[in-house]
């Protein structure tokens, strides 16, 4: 039995699915929330198009119609939900968005409780990345895959799990919108950098690994060859994709990156341009004599290093 998808699925299987209707509910409450709003046009679309309509696509199309049968479609289907859909929700500021229709009484207090100790907690970086590297283990080698696989209920549910799970990673690391603290960019660029490993060890162990759910794809009629087969495509989904789709993270991290820089210059420079003037008053009503302070008191990085 062939582990190929026919092109014509992309145009017959299309199927009503919970998760999609909620994604256009989603993107159409963005929209009206978001009209006349800060938020810039590219983080509309990335919210709309890379978070809601890519969810649509994966719940309501052949995807998620075919990945009970095929190994490597149920690999493609969690890196997307995993890493695609939540990297564009997370990139559209949907709490800024939706934050904004708050009254200033409970904006504030819901300000107060995202810097509460709870939200701390779960707002480190150690969080998201646990949730992102450990719930593909968790849901390929035990029995949640395959009870998935076989109750829809639960399969919708575990789909749900897998968007929360990247949102979290994603919102917290992304930082554009209000955090419960913010961490160095720098910070968050080493840990991605790191985390790639951690997605490659996954790859490996699927592919060379013994085979998955066996009597689950031979009952549907596949043969132990179609099984290693579509094992070591789907190895692939889950290690090369999910690096592919790390990319624009990447990008979006060095782009905050270079702006945490900028503003750090230009707190700098401004430090310095009041020691500067401060200095030139001292000097002026001291009838012009020189400050005898050391050279490195005068550099802001340096001065603040030696407690000066």
């Amino acid at each position: 039995m062939s582990i190929a998808v026919p092109a014509s699925a992309w145009l017959h299987d299309w199927h009503f699915d919970a998760l999609g209707v909620a994604a256009v509910l989603l993107a159409a409450a963005y929209l009206w929330a978001a009209r006349g709003g800060p938020v810039p046009f590219v983080r509309r679309v990335a919210f709309t198009v890379v978070g809601c309509a890519a969810a649509v696509a994966i719940a309501c199309g052949p995807i998620t119609e075919y990945a009970p049968h095929l190994f490597w479609v149920r690999a493609l289907q969690i890196t997307l939900l995993l890493y695609v859909v939540p990297l564009g929700l997370a990139s559209g500021m949907p709490v800024t968005v939706f934050g904004g229709l708050l009254s200033p009484a409970r904006r504030s207090a819901a300000l107060r409780a995202l810097r509460s100790p709870l939200a701390r907690v779960l707002g480190h970086p150690a969080v998201g990345s646990g949730l992102l590297l450990v719930t593909p283990w968790v849901l390929l080698f035990s029995g949640w895959n395959l009870a998935a696989m076989r109750n829809p209920a639960l399969d919708l549910l575990t789909r749900c799990l897998l968007v929360g799970a990247g949102f979290v990673y994603f919102y917290t690391r992304v930082q554009a919108d209000p955090v419960p603290r913010r961490y160095p960019q720098g910070l968050s660029l080493l840990i991605t950098l790191v985390e790639s490993l951690a997605d490659g060890v996954l790859g490996i162990v699927v592919w060379l690994g013994p085979l998955l759910y066996t009597a689950h794809y031979a009952a549907l009629g596949f043969s132990e060859d179609s099984m290693r087969l579509s094992q070591t495509v789907g190895a692939g989904m889950l290690w090369l994709l999910a690096d592919l789709f790390g990319l624009p993270f990447l990008v979006i991290l060095m782009f905050a990156l270079r702006r945490e820089d900028a503003a750090r210059q230009v707190r700098v420079d401004a430090a310095e341009d009041a020691r500067d003037a401060a200095r030139a008053d001292d000097e002026q009503a001291g009838g012009g004599a020189p400050s005898n302070g050391l050279w490195w008191e005068s550099d802001p990085e340096l001065a603040s290093r030696y407690h000066r």
